[in-house]
């Protein structure tokens, strides 16, 4: 498969190219017109990628473009023999027509970029496919979302009219004067949570960030329950660590009040008995979808919930956990680090492409557990820092009682096997792209595995 393109020409034009370096060597008004049209890598020849990354260097530095400054440029970086020399320079400038309409040549390189990658993602396709290693609904995810991906890239977004924008701006302010409160996304259900984010956002990438123990998958599937049943939304969950039958105990232990143990053993008094039945007719209405496939991978994901949406609709996603996802097979990174910044970055497009919220959970470093006050800061992030860049939202979950009865010795392990029923949960909002940062406080029942609004407890 590797010798097809090797012995086939990749698609290209010479020409197209030398006039768009010759426009801009012989008239540096022209490299602003090509700069917003065309990258480096999108140039097939060597020298060409060479020259004109040469011609940006000089036009940010404000500084003239011509041949002679462009070789002394070339020569600076240790490139001058690599572009082709002062004479291939000064070639590049003959025949050029004075009035060179750059940006039908720069439509014609971005054409032969982009079936050049075509060319080379076919191939990654086809040695996926013959190798046999990878899962052919994999490879067709993945194929799917890096076509979407090229068709992105090939079309690059022009300016905006800024009137144009007001007004939509305007109608938006006007739609969301109509909503009583200030409830504008989808309620998580904790009163003074959604009062500082208005609940969950349309395109937005949330992340719940915990050390073992604090209620992590709990507080999501407290999310899920109340954006269901009280909110008419439909969730999608995507459970990577535990199956989708134990998820559903969680979520029905938390609705109806009842104990985990006592739910998994069926050891339930009489009374309780109707008190699951009705639990579980309340929780049959919930449009609550739960994927329970290990080790997958954002492209699936993405098919995944693109057909949900088609089928059934979509208003929120929630994936527990992110450090369980992989990266993907077609695009492999060097190291964890990279394809974790891999993932986060791709669920951010993913919730802004499908225009839902998207709550991801994350574990955090052990730094935490080193410091006095045991309270997760933003750099506790695992394994990369590109997880707070991407994300609107970071919230962190913390239980002072868990840390102050693991100290006493009453705690002893990270199984919390020593917790109280009851306790004080600080929801930690650290970041907060479009409002602001603060803490919330909530009550844990550890034994139902729920959260609730902490409004006139009394801690004993």
């Amino acid at each position: 498969m590797s010798t097809a393109l090797e012995t086939k020409s990749l698609p290209h034009n010479d020409e197209a190219e030398r006039v768009l370096l010759g426009a801009m060597l012989l008239d540096r008004s022209k490299v602003s017109d090509v700069l917003g049209r065309v990258r480096q890598e999108e140039f097939y020849r060597k020298n060409h990628q060479v020259i004109y990354t040469a011609i940006l260097r000089l036009f940010e530095k404000d500084e003239a473009v011509d041949p002679l400054l462009v070789a002394d440029e070339l020569e600076r970086n240790g490139e001058f023999h690599e572009a082709g020399g002062y004479e291939y320079l000064n070639e590049l400038t003959q025949g050029i027509p004075k009035m060179a309409n750059v940006e039908y040549y720069a439509t014609i390189v971005k054409q032969k970029s982009l079936l050049r990658q075509l060319a080379q993602l076919g191939q990654k396709i086809s040695m996926a496919a013959v190798s046999g290693e990878v899962e052919p609904e994999n490879v067709v995810s993945e194929a799917e979302a890096a076509l979407s991906g090229l068709h992105d890239s090939g079309d690059r977004h022009d300016f905006q009219v800024f009137s144009n924008v007001l007004e939509e701006t305007f109608h938006l302010i006007q739609e969301r004067s109509q909503v009583k409160g200030n409830m504008i996304g989808i309620p998580t259900g904790f009163m003074d949570f959604d009062k500082m984010t208005s609940g969950m956002q349309k395109g937005d990438l949330v992340i719940v960030a915990a050390r073992p123990a604090m209620g992590k998958t709990s507080f999501c599937m407290n999310l899920a329950i109340h954006a269901a049943l009280r909110g008419q939304a439909r969730v999608a969950v995507f459970s990577l660590e535990m199956p989708a039958a134990q998820l559903a105990m969680r979520l029905v232990g938390s609705e109806a009040r009842l104990g985990i143990s006592e739910l998994r053993s069926g050891r339930l008094q009489q009374d309780e008995w109707q008190v699951l039945a009705d639990a579980v007719g309340r929780l049959s209405s919930a449009q609550i979808y739960i994927d329970d496939a290990g080790d997958l991978n954002v492209f699936q994901m993405r098919a995944k919930l693109k057909k949900l949406q088609k089928d059934r609709g979509l208003d929120m996603v929630i994936i527990d956990y992110l450090q369980l996802m992989s990266g993907s097979s077609l695009t492999a990174s060097q190291n964890r680090t990279q394809e974790v910044s891999e993932i986060s970055r791709g669920l951010k497009v993913m919730a802004k492409e499908l225009g839902v919220p998207v709550i991801a959970l994350s574990q955090l470093s052990r730094a935490a557990e080193h410091r006095s006050d045991h309270r997760p800061q933003l750099a506790d992030l695992r394994e990369s820092g590109s997880i707070e860049q991407d994300a609107d939202m970071v919230c962190f979950l913390f239980r002072e009682d868990y840390y102050k009865r693991k100290k006493e010795g009453e705690v002893g392990s990270e199984a919390d096997s020593g917790d109280p029923d009851v306790g004080i949960s600080e929801l930690i909002i650290a970041k907060h792209r479009n409002g602001p940062t603060g803490t919330v406080k909530l009550l844990f029942f550890k034994k139902y595995t729920r959260f609730e609004n902490c409004d006139g407890w009394d801690s004993p």
